[in-house]
């Protein structure tokens, strides 16, 4: 019986782990994600939509492309940013080579923004942190967009 009392607080504490971390979880997908779409789509999409483009170029063997994946593309403020503001695309350097030599991308990950028909109005090479980004995304929103 003695036991049965010891192993009653661990089984409580072990039991509000596990629920904490489920809805830890359930919020962190609550944040959304962003709707990427491939280079043919989202070009054609901005156009129709005249909305700004945002074209991520990465390779599956980058680790600062995985961490951006990991972290910043994860972030609720860069996700709401990139929905609403922009058609985001991701390209992988490795598997679409034509769009690659197209902007002459070399390392990864690079960003670019693009206006509506395609004209490039700058690009940001590297990693940024959610917090970087959120900062970058909001400089061409203000910025970049009336001077051009």
């Amino acid at each position: 019986m003695k036991k049965l009392k010891l192993w009653i607080p661990v089984l409580i504490v072990t039991f509000c782990l596990s629920t904490g971390l489920a809805l830890a979880g359930a919020k962190q997908r609550k944040t959304g994600q962003i709707k990427w779409y491939s280079y043919k789509e989202g070009m054609t999409l901005a156009k129709k939509q005249n909305k700004r483009i945002y074209l991520h170029f990465y390779t599956d063997w980058c680790e600062y492309c995985d961490e951006m994946k990991k972290t910043t593309f994860r972030n609720s403020s860069v996700v709401k940013m990139l929905n609403s503001d922009f058609v985001a695309i991701r390209v992988d350097t490795t598997k679409n080579h034509k769009v690659a030599a197209k902007y002459n991308i070399r390392p990864v990950p690079d960003n670019w923004f693009l206006s509506p028909d395609g004209n490039k109005l700058r690009n940001f090479l590297g990693y940024y942190e959610p917090d970087q980004f959120v900062t970058v995304l909001r400089y061409v929103n203000d910025t970049l967009v009336s001077q051009k």
